[in-house]
């Protein structure tokens, strides 16, 4: 144990003592924070643009006003939704709706300083300004109906922003509809009292009658939160699985290309030196994950207590990380499926003398790992798909899938059984990158004599 040790530290201090370690451990969290500012600013900083409505009246100006007055309800209502789950007031709930609506409104409706597109020319052009409620700006766009009266032309000299033509489209369509109920001798609000008395469908979960008598029956966050910690567990292997590839591979490369090894194996044995190195860089990247994760955590928390009773949106998710029927599998499965492609990697890299053979091995190591990427977006939307069910049985797929079924209550002989598929597959690529990383490590061998590798390996075996 000692030799694989000082073959640990020696390795993960090479790694954590270099500059570029650090820069990229710092990267992906500045890189998130700047860009969840900027999307947070963005949001915020989009200007409020004004618009006007040619006609004699106000039935188009009053259809595209409703027609934003019911976004920001549902908006709001959304919002208040939301909420439903915090510790808040009936009085704090509403301001949470009411906030939400008022920062959606992008789009005021100003009088029209003229009727003629001519005239309107200059203000679309902000050559003049017009007076609204947030004081003189530019016009930016207005609507005039036409000659035949088939259509109401959208004027701007914007052309990339199109939500308010997709607002006013709605509002013509529910204009048409109600005009139509008129003419058959029903209300313009027959649609939305239909839609009133629809039914509703709220979720409920089906429990045990004790369960469900302490926890009631409708679907909260707390039963949401298992399938999101999965998947989060999932892609984090994923990620650290992807992320370990650059130090396997350069790594090898360079102590094959400077000799190392027959230094080190004069010292320790081969088994030694493949689990110092194997625990080395899981630690390289579990101090990665791990100060991401921390990062993440108090960005949560920093943005929840920003909530009047946030924090316990929280609770849900550290209750179901805390489970031991989801996190004892996942860290079964995270453990052996880092195993699986940490010698899978390190095997292949033993076999590179350069950085361009390292480059062709790349492609087929980038489509190895994105079949499980594909795999978790289809269990995470249907964890129930025979697909999943086929292909929690294949090794490759199996950690991954694996943790995503757990919340969903698999059959414990299933679960004993994938986790001894892993176990084996585990071993057995172990054994064989043994072997590899042998051939290539010590005796020189290469990418093109992989193939001889094996025939002899095995025909040494039958024999």
């Amino acid at each position: 144990m000692r030799n694989v040790y000082l073959i640990f530290r020696r390795d993960y201090l090479g790694y954590v003592k270099a500059w570029g370690f650090w820069l990229s451990l710092a990267a992906v969290p500045l890189f998130m924070l700047i860009g969840g500012t900027f999307a947070v600013f963005a949001a915020k900083s989009s200007p409020v643009r004004y618009y006007a409505v040619v006609e004699t009246g106000s039935v188009y100006a009053d259809a595209i006003d409703g027609e934003f007055a019911r976004d920001e309800a549902d908006i709001g209502n959304q919002a208040r939704d939301m909420a439903d789950g915090m510790d808040l007031t009936d009085d704090q709930r509403d301001q949470l709706r009411d906030n939400a609506a008022a920062s959606s409104r992008k789009f005021i409706r100003v009088p029209a300083p003229a009727t003629a597109i001519d005239d309107l020319r200059p203000y679309l052009l902000g050559q003049q300004l017009v007076s609204g409620p947030l004081g003189d700006k530019p016009l930016f766009a207005v609507f005039i109906p036409s000659s035949d009266g088939t259509s109401l032309e959208y004027w701007s000299d914007d052309v990339s922003v199109s939500g308010l033509r997709w607002q006013a489209e709605s509002a013509m369509r529910r204009l048409a509809r109600q005009q139509a109920f008129s003419e058959a001798g029903l209300g313009d609000d027959f649609l939305d009292t239909v839609d009133d008395s629809a039914l509703t469908v709220p979720a409920h979960r089906i429990r045990t009658v004790a369960e469900q008598t302490t926890a009631g029956s409708e679907v909260t966050m707390a039963d949401k939160a298992p399938v999101y910690v999965a998947g989060g567990l999932a892609y984090f292997l994923w990620l650290m699985i992807f992320s370990i590839i650059q130090y396997l591979l350069m790594g090898t490369i360079e102590e094959r290309s400077n000799k190392i090894f027959d230094t080190l194996l004069t010292s320790v044995k081969l088994p030694e030196l493949l689990a110092g190195k194997l625990l080395a860089v899981f630690a390289v990247t579990s101090t990665m994950m791990l100060s991401w994760g921390l990062f993440a955590f108090g960005a949560s928390l920093f943005a929840t207590s920003q909530i009047p009773g946030g924090a316990s949106l929280l609770s849900p998710f550290l209750a179901a990380f805390a489970n031991p029927a989801i996190i004892i599998p996942g860290l079964i499965s995270f453990l052996l499926g880092y195993i699986m492609y940490g010698m899978i990697f390190m095997a292949l890299g033993s076999l590179c003398d350069t950085i361009q053979e390292a480059q062709t091995l790349l492609s087929p190591m980038m489509i190895l790992l994105m079949l499980p990427m594909f795999a978790i977006f289809i269990a995470f939307q249907d964890p129930g798909s025979p697909v999943i069910d086929v292909a929690s049985w294949i090794p490759v797929f199996t950690p991954f899938l694996l943790i995503l079924r757990m919340p969903h209550n698999p059959p414990m002989w299933e679960i004993i059984a994938q986790m001894l598929i892993m176990v084996v597959t585990a071993a057995t690529i172990l054994w064989l990158a043994t072997k590899v990383y042998r051939a290539g490590a010590i005796h020189g061998a290469g990418i093109g004599d992989l193939g001889g590798v094996f025939k002899r390996m095995f025909s040494r075996k039958k024999g």
